[in-house]
């Protein structure tokens, strides 16, 4: 019987483990598109590394290596999005949707495979790969490593472009 709710336990504890790790991967997507700089970098371990792949074709230098939970919101996040934001029209995007997460949880570690489809500055489509490394630390699951492969991009022909921002809809009570 013993073993029994040995088994049990350990079957609970990799099913908490599993939601733990796709909600900080949703707490990613909703903090990024909502511009929410200090809580997204808590979904990121202090010395965790990005790793960006094909983004160079939006503005040069984006693509490479960030290492460090500053460096990575300072000098990839914030530095992309102000980039885009220097436009003279207001910008809109669809935020990340983000399908199909393969988890192989070993322990206290996992990794992951997602993909992702995004309208950025209006006017352009990426499509491409999130792939993760989680580390469980004592409060939460958080990223050690994120590489992102954008695949397939292209320019959108698009007029009377409008819509609201994730953090105006964030703004209304429920």
């Amino acid at each position: 019987m013993d073993e029994t709710i040995e088994r049990l336990v350990e079957r609970v504890q990799r099913l908490e483990d599993l939601e733990d790790i796709r909600h900080t991967w949703r707490d990613y997507c909703r903090r990024l598109d909502s511009g929410d700089w200090p809580a997204l970098g808590d979904v990121f371990t202090e010395d965790a590394v990005l790793e960006m792949d094909g983004l160079n074709h939006l503005a040069p230098g984006l693509d490479g290596v960030y290492r460090g939970r500053q460096a990575i919101i300072a000098d990839f996040y914030q530095h992309t999005i102000s980039a885009r934001k220097n436009t003279p029209e207001r910008l809109f995007a669809t935020g990340h949707l983000s399908t199909n997460m393969q988890i192989d949880l070993q322990g206290d570690e996992a990794t992951t495979l997602a993909y992702f489809f995004e309208i950025i500055a209006n006017n352009r489509v990426l499509i491409g790969t999130y792939q993760h490394r989680f580390r469980r630390e004592a409060d939460r699951w958080r990223f050690a490593f994120l590489r992102i492969s954008v695949r397939y991009r292209a320019r959108l022909e698009a007029t009377d472009v409008g819509g609201q921002s994730l953090t105006e809809i964030l703004t209304r009570p429920v």
